[in-house]
């Protein structure tokens, strides 16, 4: 089994990724992101996804950008080729609707993974026209809807090394297939970054550039601005799910965020930028500790966390301390926003922080957090 994954990985994911760097020009160099690169060499772009799952280790997979009304070059004959700019496109991650709708290129969109989870207005209403069907979710994937739909592009994305059994799939029924991997960013805007790699596939690198700049700008003002702050609350994240209680890495998007909001990260000090399991025991420890309790569930009162678990109730910050929760863009559907628009909106999302932390700070109200009482 594992002669054949790592044969398998080989003849898909290394096959043709490796080109001369000569004569190459890198365009939009990231500063944040490190999942993804973009290079130019002519009037052919590349784009090279790194390690696109969780614990891939040393995994690179190449596609090759070419115009529509252009010709392939005799050079590229065998490689992943997209023709851009793609105008049909299913997403497999309500994450990738986010991106989209910064390049207002929602009207795209012909599939949908997880329709009940969709916050977007635009697609829900083309959704409910029946443009927009939900083609399943990964191993139970409805190939011929997908194929019915006529799509330029499929957006993939995986937790685990399972994503190359449903990519080969698609490949093998001639769809073209990428794989986005922004979710294993370890900071705010290295997610946000990867505008730039949806800027290439629709032909909009300037937008996504521009996009980009706005919210890089934005996000270090905040940053700055709750810098100033001598104060640092200490903060406890999550709510067990199904009896374990998963908590960020020390050097995960979250962590990054709370630090950068002026918070103190009671789970920094393991240095994963992935989440890990702590017992309940721990947890209670940590609310000892804590001055405030965010990302709890989609747990919208004090009642309802009490009637998960009474045991809640021995909860020092829960008693008196400050609850915040990311849903105030929770929809009547199950989807919320925080997990698709908030991806592009970092300067957003580090803004309500920066509220629920050091409140005389706030310049607005908040976007995606609201208090729990």
């Amino acid at each position: 089994m594992h002669r054949f994954f790592f044969i398998f990985i080989l003849m898909v994911f290394f096959s043709g990724c490796n080109t001369p760097e000569n004569n190459k020009q890198r365009i939009n160099s990231n500063h944040y992101a490190h999942g993804f690169q973009i290079d130019k060499k002519e009037s052919i772009t590349s784009l090279t996804v790194f390690n696109p799952w969780e614990k891939a280790e040393n995994v690179s997979v190449q596609y090759f950008l070419v115009e529509k009304n252009k010709p392939v070059p005799d050079s590229l004959v065998g490689k992943r080729i997209i023709r851009t700019p793609v105008e049909r496109v299913i997403c497999l991650s309500t994450t990738h609707i986010g991106f989209l709708d910064a390049l207002e290129e929602t009207t795209s969109v012909v599939g949908i993974s997880g329709s009940q989870y969709v916050s977007n207005q635009k697609v829900r209403k083309r959704m409910e026209e029946g443009e927009v069907p939900d083609v399943g979710y990964g191993q139970n994937l409805n190939y011929e809807l997908m194929v019915s739909q006529k799509p330029e592009l499929v957006l993939v994305y995986g937790i685990g090394s399972e994503v190359t059994s449903y990519v080969r799939k698609l490949e093998e029924l001639e769809i073209p297939v990428v794989m986005v991997a922004e979710y294993l960013e370890e900071t705010p805007l290295g997610k946000a970054e990867w505008i730039k790699f949806f800027g290439a596939l629709f032909k909009k690198e300037n937008e996504a550039q521009h996009y980009f700049e706005q919210v890089e700008n934005e996000y270090h003002r905040l940053k700055k601005h709750a810098a100033e702050t001598t104060e640092k609350p200490k903060v406890l994240v999550g709510s067990p799910y199904k009896d374990s209680w998963w908590i960020p890495g020390g050097n995960s998007y979250l962590a990054n965020l709370i630090a950068d909001a002026g918070g103190d990260y009671l789970g920094k000090t393991n240095p994963s930028n992935e989440s890990y399991v702590i017992s309940f025991e721990h947890a209670l420890a940590l609310a000892g500790e804590a001055d405030v309790w965010i990302n709890i569930g989609n747990l919208a009162s004090k009642d309802e966390i009490l009637s998960t678990d009474e045991r809640f109730k021995n909860f020092k910050v829960f008693n008196n301390g400050k609850l915040f929760n990311n849903i105030k863009r929770l929809s009547q559907h199950g989807g919320n926003d925080f997990w698709e628009s908030g991806t592009v909106n970092p300067h957003a999302v580090l803004h309500d922080l920066i509220a629920v932390f050091h409140p005389e700070l706030a310049e607005k109200d908040m976007v995606y957090y609201q208090e729990i009482k």
